[in-house]
């Protein structure tokens, strides 16, 4: 029999502020109750942390000095219903699987305080892989877009971040998080300023095209996240239809467009490669032995037309006496003879 370390890493209900949760129920109980063998150090650390910080308000800068790291991510914890937008960018970060360091400089704090708000309340790191549980206990409830009134809360509902739309800016809403995990961090960083970071300015002819590539970007990824809380009913599934069936359209469309360029390539590329590409010494080499390797050292050359008859397997009449040619013996024009 297989014996599990933390057998609750098991439990797939298990949330992502699960350790929160074991916190404050030991500190709900009368008296408190105490930490077991099976509380690793981040259940230990954070008990004794929020003992101190519910005893006094006083004493709360001594906390600080104590555990900055600790400190600061209760704070993103505390003060969610008032600014939630740094805690989304973390959150997300997260879900992108963004280096820690790399999210704490982002946030410009240290990254203790990134590793200590993972481990007690977004603890995901060590499942992204499992893709179901990130669905269920992540994304689907972040597209709750309504903060529920903390006196209607049970104490199994104490810790539910949910941004509303009335403090979220626009680009916070609930799709980042989606498009962090599928997306990655680049769709992440850009999902949540809508801007790139690369794309500097170093002329004032350049702005007409920053601007035009700008609002494209901006109208794409607004319509992406639409497309996310778009709701249908009765109303608009007609329209849905159409839209669907043109989308469908226009990629049938496009693809018809490459596979026809692509065959005319294909033809392009056959024709190319079965031409003897030469020059110099080695295409007078290889077509020594031809019709018109005659003619690579004479005072005279084959136009087009005698050089494709050549090809077809015919002689141009045009060609008697070419080939002995030389610069003191060449043929003159009639109409210039005409004159002398």
């Amino acid at each position: 029999m297989k014996v599990y370390k933390d057998v609750r890493l098991a439990n797939p209900f298990l949330r992502p502020y699960w350790r929160h949760e074991r916190v404050t129920a030991m500190l709900a109980s009368v008296p408190p109750e105490r930490t077991k063998r099976y509380d690793d150090e981040y259940v230990q650390g954070y008990k004794k942390f929020l003992f101190q910080w519910n005893k006094s308000e006083t004493n709360r800068d001594r906390l600080m000095h104590d555990n900055p790291g600790l400190f600061f991510a209760y704070l993103l914890h505390d003060r969610t219903h008032l600014e939630p937008e740094l805690r989304l960018m973390i959150e997300a970060r997260l879900l992108a699987d963004v280096d820690r360091d790399q999210i704490a400089h982002e946030a410009k704090t240290i990254p203790e305080t990134v590793e200590w708000y993972e481990k007690l309340f977004f603890n995901v790191s060590p499942f992204l892989t499992h893709h179901d549980w990130i669905v269920k206990h992540v994304l689907l409830p972040s597209s709750d877009r309504f903060i529920e009134d903390s006196s209607d809360d049970d104490s199994d509902e104490e810790f539910t971040p949910r941004p509303s739309s009335e403090v979220v800016r626009p680009h916070l809403d609930m799709t980042l998080k989606f498009f962090a995990f599928f997306g990655g961090p680049l769709i992440c960083d850009v999902m949540i300023s809508g801007f790139r970071r690369d794309k500097r300015i170093t002329s004032y002819e350049d702005i007409p095209e920053y601007f035009n590539e700008q609002f494209a970007s901006q109208i794409m990824r607004r319509s992406a996240q639409a497309s996310g809380q778009f709701e249908i009913n009765k109303y608009n599934v007609m329209e849905l239809f159409a839209t669907h069936s043109r989308l469908i359209e226009i990629q049938r469309s496009i693809e018809g467009q490459e596979d026809r360029h692509n065959e005319f390539e294909k033809h392009i590329n056959a024709m190319l490669s079965e031409l003897p590409w030469t020059a110099g010494l080695d295409g007078k080499e290889l077509f020594a032995e031809s019709p018109i390797g005659v003619y690579d050292d004479g005072a005279a050359e084959l136009n087009e037309e005698e050089l494709m008859l050549y090809g077809s397997g015919k002689e141009p009449e045009s060609v008697d006496g070419v080939a002995e040619l030389t610069i003191s013996s060449r043929r003159e024009p009639e109409n210039h003879a005409k004159f002398k």
